[in-house]
């Protein structure tokens, strides 16, 4: 069972006792279905001056709890436990004194979606497609509402909710102090009698009733219900007569996960032990002494009172329902649908509710407990089925700006709002690692992030591209792409007596020797750069400097060879790329907001790649200290490069140190196998990457995952081992060592909801070649035609 979709296999304990109720223990009768509803008054009588506790008529009391809930994303199977273990003990301490309750969760459509300025046409589509989507987004959120007979017991309870359930991050839903403002709970109450849940409502008064605001509403005779407030809207709902031996929390979140409004509510009425005691041993007799004798019912019931006679459980009278609410008939019958796959799956017998209709529907307010589908079920079942599953609703702004990099739906049916960074704060860690495997969608995935940064004004965007991957994405959302081979680039084209600019030219000159280096030859190095300094710019080139600067028949002028012309040995292999008179690598890097640079060639080979990215990365990071917006650096197959031990210091540093400047750099691998291979050096990076991307199937034994601290259900995705509810999904982990933060989630990375702007991520030279033609018909206005 994944968490990635429910929660843990430890929900699993909901069967057990469930099919007691279920077998002999159900009574006949399915509650009155004749009272007029809309002719009664509400049970509501006024909020007291704690502003958290309401009064019913009738004397009794509730309060409401709102509960965020716990992500079981990272968490080990004895964790698990652990919390369905105290979340019974919570609910067995509730229905001791006979409290009542109801766990409800419900989830309403929200427009998360934002307008953001964007500097291309391809750009604006996918944005505005991106916005059209998530106007259509979805919030889950969780409740209990509490009731008990005296204001001392309430208050107690309330200790006890809030202490036992604080991992849930619950909260005491209150009313709010001033009248002008809005007010949580009324809106709540709200709900509970209209379906739905006003973002602007105000407290009048004490009075609960003058609170609420009108409704049209209207039940008939099929068992649909009619809202208006002030839209119309459908609600129906499916209520469980019977559960199988075993049924799990996966139940309700499968249903949850659903595109639609939905609510799943259970009533819980505590059923006295005492009287409990007697049925149950009036019912083994009756089985004992009758003529057909069922062995395994008498086992069940001598094993219910076993737990009730030792207090080891709570029984409780529960009704289960279902409500969905749409706008059109075509919509609501389509929920219903999938919500009866979900049940029949599970074996769950249930049924779409007709006359009892108005019975469910009311009986969703506290006072109400005439149950329709009564099934009794112990605390421990009812903590199985209610894990307060919480998926991470991510950032909503970064130091890049206000607004998520991008938006995402993750498999639970929630929203998850992307950034590289953890939080957003000055100068925090933004860098990431990607590790997908071949063929995985890794290309797509990493431009629709790289092409959000392009929302941020001031905040340039490098991509070393590899098989031109990313070309045809970068041309089409208006970046420049250029190969390596057409820059002019020279290392040395520096002030040489800047401590800082030495030190680059260093670093660069360790990583052109690649594995010939060592450390003797650090003096060879600084005379080298000596010389080179007393040369005119234009003339400072390796290729000049070669025969005086580098000492003869040493091992570091044999290796540097390769990197210059000269009249003995020729043009070396590496000759024309590190040798222009002057450095143009600054100039070209401010040309557009999104630069890709062909890496293909180089990539493969760890010499020329690492000196190329080195050099490359060194001068983004000189522009970004007179660009304080921040930058971003994504490397595309990385494994060669950090075959270079140069290229290993520089990501180090590049890990540790261009956050300080706003930096993200980020780098992408097949396999984790790739980078752990390089020991410490590779822990280090790993440390000082805060969020990490794996797609899925993307592999990696037991010693390659170690270095990550995974849980088994993330090392089961990562492996392909889990299964998924179609499209492509990527694991996404984001930690923080000093705050001791940890977030994980799985994503929905399927693009194919963006419609016609799926256009604009394509991979490969048949597209490129595709857009040359563009560019050709179109001239400089092509962009507006692709």
């Amino acid at each position: 069972m994944s968490i990635f979709v429910s929660t843990a296999a430890t929900l699993g304990f909901a069967g057990g006792a469930a099919f007691y109720a279920n077998k002999l223990l159900r009574p006949a009768d399915g509650g009155g279905f004749e009272q007029d509803w809309l002719a009664d008054e509400l049970d509501f009588d006024h909020l007291l001056e704690d502003r958290t506790t309401v009064a019913l008529k009738d004397g009794s009391l509730f309060r409401v709890f709102r509960l965020k809930g716990v992500s079981y994303d990272t968490m080990n199977m004895a964790e698990q436990e652990a919390l369905f273990k105290q979340r019974s003990n919570i609910l067995h301490q509730l229905g001791g004194s006979g409290s009542a309750f109801r766990l409800i969760a419900v989830k309403q459509l929200k427009d998360i979606s934002f307008d953001s300025e964007w500097p291309s046409p391809a750009l604006r589509e996918i944005g505005k497609a991106e916005q059209d989507l998530f106007k259509r987004a979805y919030t889950m959120d969780w409740y209990v509402v509490l009731e008990a007979t005296t204001f001392e017991t309430l208050n107690k309870h309330t200790k006890t909710l809030l202490s036992g359930f604080d991992r849930y991050q619950i909260e005491v839903v209150e009313g709010a102090e001033d009248l002008k403002a809005h007010c949580e709970l009324t809106a709540f109450l709200t709900y509970l009698v209209c379906g739905h849940m006003p973002e602007n409502v105000k407290r009048v008064s004490r009075s609960i009733n003058a609170n609420l605001p009108a409704c049209d509403l209207i039940i008939n005779k099929d068992g649909t219900i009619l809202t208006q407030t002030p839209r119309k809207h459908i609600h129906r709902t499916i209520g469980v007569s019977e559960y199988p031996d075993s049924v799990s929390g996966m139940m309700i979140s499968k249903v949850l996960a659903l595109p639609a409004e939905l609510e799943v509510t259970q009533i819980c009425i505590p059923l006295n032990t005492e009287k409990t005691i007697l049925e149950y041993t009036r019912k083994k007799a009756e089985q004992l002494n009758g003529f057909l004798t069922s062995v395994s019912m008498v086992d069940q019931l001598e094993a219910a009172t076993e737990e009730l006679t030792n207090n080891s459980n709570t029984l409780y009278q529960t009704q289960l329902q279902f409500t969905v609410r749409a706008k059109s008939e075509e919509e609501l019958n389509t929920v219903l649908d999938q919500i009866s796959a979900i049940l029949n799956t599970r074996r769950v017998r249930h049924s779409v509710e007709t006359a009892p209709a108005a019975n469910c529907w009311f009986n969703r307010l506290p006072g109400r407990n005439k149950l329709v589908r009564k099934l009794r079920l112990f605390d421990s079942n009812i903590a199985a089925l209610w894990p307060f599953q919480y998926s991470p609703e991510g950032l909503y702004s970064s130091p890049f700006g206000n607004r998520p990099l991008r938006l995402f739906k993750t498999p639970t049916g929630q929203n998850y709002a992307l950034q590289f960074h953890v939080f957003d704060k000055k100068d925090v860690a933004g860098h990431y690692l990607l590790f997908a495997p071949t063929g995985g969608g890794k290309s797509t995935f990493i431009m629709h992030l790289l092409g959000g940064i392009a929302k941020f004004p001031g905040v340039p965007n490098y991509i070393f591209d590899s098989m031109h991957g990313a070309q045809y994405m970068i041309e089409v959302m208006g970046g420049r792409y250029q190969s390596f081979d057409t820059l002019s680039l020279n290392p040395l084209d520096c002030d040489l007596s800047d401590t800082n600019a030495r030190q680059r030219a260093n670093r660069m000159m360790r990583v052109m020797l690649g594995e010939q280096y060592t450390q003797d030859m650090s003096d060879q190095i600084n005379d080298v750069l000596d010389m080179a300094s007393v040369l005119d710019v234009g003339e400072r080139t390796f290729s000049n400097i070669y025969k005086t600067a580098f000492p003869v028949d040493t091992q570091i002028k044999q290796s540097f060879q390769q990197w210059v012309s000269s009249e003995r040995q020729g043009a070396g292999a590496y000759s024309h790329i590190f040798n222009a008179p002057r450095d143009s690598i600054r100039s070209f890097l401010d040309q557009s907001y999104l630069t890709g640079i062909d890496m293909t060639e180089p990539l493969k080979d760890p010499l020329l790649g690492p000196a190329l990215v080195t050099h490359i990365s060194s001068a983004i990071f000189e522009a970004a200290h007179t660009n304080r917006n921040g930058f971003s650096i994504f490397i595309d197959e990385a494994a060669n490069l950090l075959k270079n031990k140069g290229f290993r210091d520089l990501a180090s540093q590049m890990y540790k140190e261009y956050r300080k400047l706003g930096g993200v750099v980020g780098m992408a691998f097949q396999s984790p196998s790739d980078l752990v291979i390089h020991g410490k050096e590779a822990d280090g990076i790993i440390s000082n990457a805060p969020t990490l991307f794996f797609m899925f199937g993307c592999g990696g034994s037991d010693a390659d995952l170690e270095p990550f601290n995974l849980s088994e259900d993330q090392i089961a995705f990562i492996r392909g081992e889990t299964d998924l509810a179609g499209g492509r999904q990527v694991l996404v982990i984001k930690r923080d060592k000093a705050s001791s933060y940890n977030e994980s989630t799985i994503i929905d990375v399927d693009l194919t909801p963006y419609g016609d702007a799926l256009r604009f991520y394509r991979s490969g030279p048949d597209p490129v070649a595709e857009l040359r033609k563009i560019q050709e018909v179109w001239g400089d206005q092509w962009l507006s035609h692709v």
